[in-house]
């Protein structure tokens, strides 16, 4: 796929942001094929680790080392990273998907600045991006980094920097999304994921129907 297709559409944003349940709600209304990102991520990063040193090491780095002995910034580095190298195999995968047919890709690495060269318009592609009280509601829901690591002090550690870091993700999304005329939501604790389902339900609709 080496020039944009009018028949993918893009779900994008932050952690935490609602972006896995709107795309269900999709799926259940429409007949789409998915290509859910989150889901490939160890076997990207393991068919990654095969040709890079780098990469192999970041990915079987212990838990500590993952989320405690760091700083948001890193992390924030370290998944930009990981979002340049897994993007051509994204390509990859999608380029293999029934040109013919509607594909929703949703996932947190399906940044802006990486997807804008592949739509032919802005109503292909959209990113949410959630306040910190959201994001703070929604990782407890999940159990984000629970019962990992040796004491509590440290669980409580990792998960202040994976907020931070999230926060950081949530910023750049917004800045990159500007820069480029792409359309985000923000998503809080004011809206239902139903009333953002409708929203990006209308901001797909040229794709859709």
């Amino acid at each position: 796929m080496k020039t944009s297709n009018s028949n993918i559409i893009w779900i994008g944003g932050s952690p935490d942001s609602g972006k896995s349940t709107i795309a269900k709600n999709l799926l259940r209304k429409y007949d789409l094929q998915f290509y859910d990102y989150d889901l490939l991520e160890d076997q990207h990063h393991d068919e990654l680790a095969k040709h890079s040193t780098v990469a192999g090491v970041i990915h079987s780095s212990s838990i500590e080392n993952s989320w405690v002995n760091t700083t948001p910034e890193l992390l924030l580095e370290r998944a930009n990273q990981s979002f340049k190298s897994r993007f051509p195999l994204v390509i990859r995968d999608l380029s293999t998907l029934d040109i013919h047919k509607v594909t929703l890709a949703e996932g947190f690495g399906l940044t802006p600045q990486l997807v804008s060269p592949y739509i032919s318009n802005p109503q292909q592609a959209i990113w949410l991006v959630s306040t910190i009280e959201f994001k703070k509601t929604s990782s407890a829901k999940r159990n984000k980094l629970c019962g990992l690591f040796t004491s509590k002090e440290m669980e409580l550690l990792a998960k202040e920097n994976l907020l931070k870091r999230d926060m950081l993700i949530d910023a750049q999304i917004r800045d990159e999304a500007k820069s480029l005329g792409m359309t985000i939501i923000e998503v809080n604790n004011e809206r239902t994921i139903e009333e953002i389902s409708t929203l990006i339900e209308l901001h797909f609709r040229a794709t859709l129907n």
